[in-house]
């Protein structure tokens, strides 16, 4: 018994060294809960990559539609949990501006990444940014969104 696991011990491979680059592409919907501005239906396009790791990067252009500018925001992302490759649990954090009011934001959030067939999936985004903008205009921008998304 004890050779057994040591021969599985010598031979096995840790998990994580058959990954790849691996993300997601995707754009579609997203509902303001707070800090609207009066309308809550935005759009959300995100880009997220992890070089052979479960940390990587991600870029969004969030909230925007043909009235408002919306938030450009960039992070790190990481992969907290993972059926793969049919579903993936990230969590992001991340910095950014707001077009807009143009001031600068920090935020996160949490990204659920669910593959349907071959690379399409869809990613349900939800998420808070605190976009600084002076004493009386400083905003929590909580939102949620639901996208469509290539995986890779």
């Amino acid at each position: 018994m004890r050779q057994t696991l040591l021969i599985i011990a010598l031979v096995g491979e840790p998990a994580h060294a058959d990954r790849g680059v691996h993300g997601s592409v995707g754009a579609g919907g997203s509902l303001l809960l707070t800090g609207d501005g009066g309308d809550r239906g935005r759009l959300d396009v995100a880009v997220d990559v992890k070089p052979r790791s479960r940390f990587g990067g991600i870029v969004a252009w969030r909230a925007f539609d043909e009235n408002h500018g919306g938030l450009v925001t960039a992070g790190v992302v990481f992969e907290g949990g993972a059926a793969r490759p049919r579903l993936v649990l990230d969590l992001y954090a991340n910095v950014g501006f707001d077009l807009d009011a143009k001031a600068p934001l920090v935020g996160g959030g949490l990204r659920t990444t669910l593959a349907i067939i071959g690379p399409l999936g869809v990613v349900l985004d939800s998420g808070a940014q605190l976009v600084v903008d002076g004493l009386s205009e400083t905003r929590l921008q909580i939102a949620s969104g639901a996208f469509v998304a290539g995986r890779f």
